[in-house]
């Protein structure tokens, strides 16, 4: 039996969901446990895993709903900056949804969100190269 997602929990009004956008093929609502307040998904309607796996019109749609909420997340809390965050891999180590999704959330000063980098340190750009080799 096939499983399904949040997402299509969420399309469904399986799962309730505070939705600010929604088409026939993306769908847009604050995240559950957000960053800020303002902390955004946008998720096709259909449950594909990757980014790979989004038909260029859904791609295109993610894209410019991305966009407009950008416009009107800063027009509502004026902040710092906008983050934007994708992941892709394995569920559920690398993408809890197990369904495609873009966050887009306010970051402020001081919010405590952050990057946190593996053990490498800082690389020279000889070593960088080096990496990027028959990419």
């Amino acid at each position: 039996m096939e499983s399904t997602t949040t997402v299509e929990k969420i399309v469904r009004r399986e799962l309730p969901a505070a939705i600010v956008y929604e088409s026939d093929h993306v769908i847009a609502f604050a995240d559950h446990d957000p960053i800020n307040f303002g902390h955004l998904l946008i998720a096709p309607v259909k449950p594909y895993k990757t980014f790979l796996d989004l038909p260029e019109a859904v791609f295109l749609e993610i894209h410019e709903v991305a966009r407009d909420l950008y416009r009107r997340l800063e027009a509502k809390y004026q902040p710092d900056g906008i983050g934007f965050m994708q992941n892709n891999g394995t569920y559920p180590d690398f993408n809890a949804l197990d369904h495609y999704h873009l966050h887009i959330f306010p970051r402020f000063k001081g919010d405590q969100f952050g990057w946190k980098t593996s053990e490498l340190g800082l690389q020279s750009v000889e070593a960088l190269q080096a990496s990027l080799t028959d990419l």
